[in-house]
């Protein structure tokens, strides 16, 4: 049997599609990645700018204010007479959630440890738009703490 003997003075009539494929997969996972970052927010909303903005942490939520009276926690759209429930709802969650933990833990917290631990920890984050009235943002503040929400901030953009 005869075997073909490679010249190099011969011409390279295919393409090497292997590179082309990684790169195309980078792409595809840089892309996936980026695609959450790029999720639209519940309210159309104008942040006022801050040079000290902070990153959001675990056990936080957001109230979203817009200008035009738009309310949404998270990215739930809800009207006013819904908040309170949807705060007491945030609360108790994230006191079961607390209780969850330290059962998978092999600790055991009573409802008021898991009031307290949700009282100290859970954070209302607010963004409202530029053009919400502090009065309206006060009155949000205030059905938090009859809720049991003792912590807030304010989103900001970040200044550039």
């Amino acid at each position: 049997m005869a075997a073909k003997a490679n010249f190099q003075d011969e011409p390279i009539t295919e393409i090497n599609v292997v590179p082309l494929v990684d790169i195309v997969l980078v792409l595809l996972i840089i892309f996936m990645v980026t695609a959450n970052f790029m999720a639209k927010p519940a309210i159309d909303m104008e942040l006022p700018k801050a040079d000290t903005a902070e990153r959001k942490e675990r056990n936080q939520f957001s109230l979203l204010l817009g200008e035009d009276g738009a309310i949404a926690i998270g990215e739930k759209r809800i009207s006013d007479k819904a908040v309170p429930s949807e705060f007491r709802q945030l609360f108790e969650d994230y006191k079961n959630e607390k209780r969850a933990t330290a059962k998978s833990e092999g600790r055991r917290i009573s409802d008021n440890q898991a009031t307290l631990l949700a009282q100290k920890e859970l954070t209302m984050i607010i963004e409202a738009d530029k053009a919400v009235s502090h009065g309206r943002i006060i009155h949000f503040i205030d059905l938090a703490r009859k809720t049991g929400i003792y912590k807030y901030a304010f989103n900001v953009d970040e200044q550039q």
